[in-house]
């Protein structure tokens, strides 16, 4: 999300809500925490599961707090899936042309008890957004960014309908989204050859009016 996220400073300005706590789920290197502080966001929490970029994280944001977990619905341990061309990883499922460079076991938390006051949320989670949203700390928060796709992909991130009818359900509504093209980001996850299937990758921004 690290190109697209550099719109967040403007668009909170335009809505008129500064955070006071912000958790990324999927963090991997951090790109977009300079662009929380510039927003003037002044707490975050990071979670990423993978041990090397959760270390990562501690040494080059020691201001933040780091949580070593994937985010669930349920709290356990899991499989997660690294995949070789890049740093992403999923708990879901590996598809045809996932190429997996290491399966390794995390711990899985639950997102109101990693980050119980945030009051806004970075939700990149390869597919398993759904599960994340399925324990978030509903009662704090007013804005959430969520990674959606329009094309069925369980490892690429979750249904677009899907997460919309579960933000609206809590009173959110959409304010802005950044997207992508699903055929070259599926090329750069997975490697050349990949059949088209259109669609976009959606990062949606949700916000929820104060009471």
């Amino acid at each position: 999300m690290a190109n697209v996220m550099r719109a967040l400073p403007a668009l909170l300005k335009n809505l008129g809500f500064t955070p006071t706590e912000l958790v990324h789920v999927g963090a991997h290197e951090g790109q977009e925490v300079p662009i929380y502080y510039e927003a003037g966001i002044p707490n975050i929490t990071l979670v990423e599961p993978i041990p090397a970029l959760a270390a990562r994280l501690r040494d080059e944001h020691p201001e933040a707090i780091v949580h070593e977990c994937a985010c669930g619905d349920e709290p356990g341990r899991a499989q997660l899936h690294v995949m070789a061309r890049s740093n992403l990883s999923t708990l879901a499922a590996p598809q045809r042309g996932d190429r997996v460079a290491q399966t390794i076991e995390v711990d899985v938390r639950r997102l109101d008890e990693v980050a119980p006051r945030a009051d806004a949320a970075v939700i990149d989670a390869q597919g398993r957004e759904l599960h994340v949203l399925a324990a978030a700390p509903w009662k704090a928060l007013r804005l959430v960014v969520v990674e959606t796709c329009t094309v069925d992909d369980s490892t690429m991130a979750s249904p677009y309908a899907d997460v919309v009818e579960v933000m609206q359900a809590h009173g959110f509504r959409e304010v802005d989204r950044w997207v992508r093209d699903y055929d070259w980001l599926n090329r750069w996850a997975r490697g050349p050859g990949q059949a088209p299937r259109g669609g976009e990758v959606r990062d949606v921004v949700f916000y929820r009016e104060p009471v």
